[in-house]
């Protein structure tokens, strides 16, 4: 696992960007809220290519673990917005005020966003990786002023380094303007990365694992009050424990360690 002095050292690699970040366990989080992010997205049309990150808890975890190979690809990231309340919540208690965005909220925003703008330089091709074909139909009758495709994925992305240079090759030969990777860290964060070394020269391409689910139904959200409780993984693991239970009870706890070495260090 990353040492803590890693983590304290990290914030010198970070390249300097535009919107404001700020350095938070290692990792640069953004500080614009939601509506700022779609705004920045809508306006972004001819940009050159650029991607944007969602890291939770777990991905933070997974990031210290694999240090050398997962930095460098969040530190690039056009924009790295804070996808959990766990992390929000712990960056609280060193009065860092991190905004909540999580990716299913976004997509879910930002599509109904795309489709009600009236400029002419507004992103309208999007391109889904990951879920079935069948999603297309759902999401074109969804959103019917965006032009639409979805290019499932193979699986087992994040241990097969030709897969996700497949995958990302077939997406740069593709025409669009907003690519959402739903395929799961860290495989769609390093599919990003990879697009860039590909030399994609416009577009924007977003992390987001299962947002998509949620749009279209087959995933459903918790309630609201158990989202303000930061207990929507509990949630999660109840419906889908076999899947979920490693994730939620045995690697992501380890951000509380993580958390805890950073302020000791930052105390002697």
């Amino acid at each position: 696992m990353m040492s803590a002095l890693s983590v304290i050292s990290a914030p010198q690699q970070f390249r300097r960007r535009q919107p404001r970040h700020a350095e938070f366990l290692g990792l640069p989080f953004s500080l614009l809220h939601q509506v700022e992010v779609i705004r920045l997205i809508t306006e972004q049309g001819g940009a050159p290519y650029r991607y944007v990150v969602t890291p939770n808890a777990h991905h933070v975890v997974t990031v210290h673990d694999e240090p050398k190979r997962l930095l460098p690809v969040y530190q690039a990231a056009w924009l790295s917005l804070c996808d959990s309340r766990i992390v929000q919540a712990l960056a609280q208690l060193d009065r860092l005020p991190l905004p909540l965005v999580t990716g299913s909220d976004l997509i879910a925003a930002l599509l109904a966003a795309l489709s009600v703008s009236e400029s002419a330089h507004t992103p309208r091709r999007v391109l889904v990786v990951g879920p079935p074909r069948a999603v297309e139909e759902v999401l074109r009758r969804t959103y019917p002023k965006l032009d639409i495709d979805v290019m499932p994925a193979p699986i087992a992305l994040s241990q097969s380094a030709e897969r996700r240079l497949a995958v990302a090759r077939a997406c740069a030969n593709r025409t669009w303007d907003i690519l959402l990777l739903c395929v799961g860290a860290p495989a769609q964060e390093l599919i990003a990365q990879e697009l860039a070394t590909l030399g994609c020269k416009s577009g924007i391409a977003l992390c987001v694992g299962a947002s998509i689910d949620f749009i279209t139904g087959k995933n459903v959200r918790a309630p609201l009050w158990l989202q303000q409780l930061k207990l929507e993984w509990a949630y999660r693991l109840m419906r889908e424990p076999s899947r979920l239970w490693r994730r939620y009870l045995v690697e992501s706890p380890k951000i509380f360690r993580i958390f805890m070495a950073e302020r000791a260090l930052r105390g002697r």
